[in-house]
């Protein structure tokens, strides 16, 4: 990449109902000094701080949520209009949970309880991709934190299943012409995302190492395809 070149604008969508997840956001700001990384909260404070960014953003990665992608509560409606239009742009974006459903969502697809009584799968979950990727060769597997009880059961049109669990079959899609992935689990996560969620992870030396990596391996991705 040229030093000439700009910073890489990544903006951060956290649609939080409850607890922004800083220590998240935080951890992905330390993991990519060389980017430029905003920081949104559309559910506790509207699409304000998205308008008055200077830099447009050149990618996107949106957060989980405690929200269903069928609540259309007001800040839904105006974060899925902003959304749509940037889809039509074409601006790469990643989204993980909510965000990954929410995707899934406004492409056409389904997204449903897993369960009847809606139980909420938390803990660490093996997850192999079956395609090739930013993420790794087809066969890839490794150690996620999950945290959800809805999962996308139907595929939106042109995309694919990338990755899938004896959980969900649906772990991770990729769009066949645009720049847009999903993935259900929280590669994300930190020590208070786990803490947040009641997660107990002290039987697993590294759990945060393989979501770290599929991090770090997107952000590369992106630098790697940017528009000059």
């Amino acid at each position: 990449m040229s030093a000439l070149l700009r910073p890489l604008h990544l903006a951060v969508i956290d649609p939080a109902v409850r607890i922004p997840e800083l220590d998240n956001f935080n951890r992905m700001v330390l993991a990519a000094p060389e980017l430029s990384l905003s920081f949104h909260l559309p559910a506790l404070f509207g699409m304000t701080s998205l308008s008055l960014v200077p830099q447009k953003p050149d990618a996107l990665v949106i957060f989980g949520s405690g929200a269903s992608v069928y609540e259309g509560l007001p800040w839904q409606d105006s974060l899925n209009a902003w959304l749509l239009d940037r889809i039509r742009e074409g601006l790469p974006i990643l989204g993980i949970c909510y965000g990954h459903q929410l995707l899934a969502h406004l492409l056409g697809g389904t997204v449903e309880f897993i369960q009847p009584d809606r139980f909420k799968f938390k803990g660490l979950r093996n997850v192999q991709f079956s395609k090739r990727g930013f993420w790794g060769e087809a066969g890839t597997s490794g150690r996620f934190i999950v945290s959800h009880a809805e999962a996308v059961t139907q595929m939106p049109k042109d995309t694919e299943i990338v990755a899938s669990s004896d959980v969900c079959k649906v772990e991770a899609f990729a769009h066949m012409h645009l720049p847009i992935w999903g993935i259900q689990a929280h590669p994300e996560a930190g020590p208070d995302f786990v803490q947040n969620q009641g997660i107990d992870v002290s039987q697993d030396e590294r759990p945060y190492s393989f979501g770290q990596e599929f991090i770090r391996k997107f952000i590369q991705h992106l630098q790697q395809h940017r528009i000059q």
